[in-house]
């Protein structure tokens, strides 16, 4: 067995063991795990987050002067870079979202084991089906938790974040709506906390 299999394996008993004590309710079970662990890893995630909002916040200050070099040295590439690495260097920021980055690679391999271990789960049993509603909740969860979160994200972003969801709850059952909704739950805490920082952010300044 591979490493990888054997974490999921190690999540779907974890499941299975919580949907028990919940009265033998393995629905009960995705849900309360898996809000459980979004919940614990905001300590991580959340300074992520806001060095992530600053990133995008100065990324957008300097889109025009992006543009400028861009078009200026559009036929010397190797000039741009310096150019742009520069910019971005005066401008105390790395040219990439360094802790957007970070944030993906802690949080994603878990809650894709998650996912897998929930499909297993669902195999079979009625979790499988029934996933329509649990996906339009868990599309409004999503879309308040990425609006909350940054309130400049683009309209075709925050469409993606409450259809995705949907579609995907829809298609794979119950099991994976309960999932989602409570994977979403958790980050629309983490946006709310964020969100709380902003006023004190604004008076400190």
């Amino acid at each position: 067995m591979s490493p990888w299999s054997a974490f999921v394996g190690i999540i779907d008993r974890a499941i299975h063991a919580t949907g028990v004590l919940l009265g033998d309710n393995a629905g009960a079970g995705i849900f309360a795990l898996t809000l459980t662990v979004r919940l614990i890893l905001i300590p991580i995630m959340l300074p992520l987050a806001r060095r992530g909002r600053a990133w995008r916040d100065v990324h957008r200050s300097i889109k025009p002067d992006i543009k400028r070099i861009s078009a200026e040295f559009r036929d010397d590439p190797s000039a741009m870079q310096r150019q742009l690495k520069d910019l971005h260097r005066r401008n105390g920021i790395g040219q990439v979202d360094g802790a957007g980055l970070l944030a993906a690679l802690i949080q994603l391999p878990i809650l894709i084991a998650f996912f897998q271990a929930v499909i297993e789960l669902s195999r079979g049993t009625p979790l499988e089906a029934g996933g329509l509603p649990w996906g339009i909740t868990a599309g409004a969860i999503s879309w308040a938790g990425t609006r909350l979160g940054d309130e400049t994200t683009p309209r075709i972003m925050l469409w993606i974040a409450g259809l995705l969801p949907i579609l995907i709850a829809a298609w794979l059952g119950r099991g994976v709506g309960y999932y989602l909704v409570a994977f979403y739950t958790g980050s629309l805490v983490q946006a709310l906390l964020m969100r709380r920082e902003v006023p004190a952010a604004a008076h400190a300044g």
